[in-house]
């Protein structure tokens, strides 16, 4: 966006200089006009598209650490069962 807002700068002042040499024609500074605003237009979207895809990852983050906590758990519990199938399966050895 910051380089974008330079660019905006850079047209606007190429028409000022343009305009006090005397040697831009009206359509011109209309030309320039036209392109900083579709330039602006550009941007923008560009900003809003990235906000949106920042929103998209953030809940994708969300969903992925939850799902990473269940697997743990589940993890643990597996593990627990099967501490308790060896400690029932010993036993059974021993009488």
């Amino acid at each position: 966006m910051l380089q974008q807002s330079k660019g905006i700068k850079v047209l606007a002042l190429a028409a000022v200089v343009a305009l006090a040499a005397g040697c831009a024609s009206n359509s011109s500074v209309q030309k320039a006009q036209s392109t900083a605003d579709e330039a602006l237009r550009t941007a923008q979207e560009a900003k809003q598209s990235a906000s949106s895809a920042q929103q998209t990852a953030s809940a994708a983050k969300s969903a992925a650490d939850a799902a990473s906590a269940k697997a743990d758990k589940a993890q643990a519990t597996a593990s627990e069962v099967q501490s308790k199938l060896d400690r029932v399966f010993e036993r059974s050895q021993r009488k």
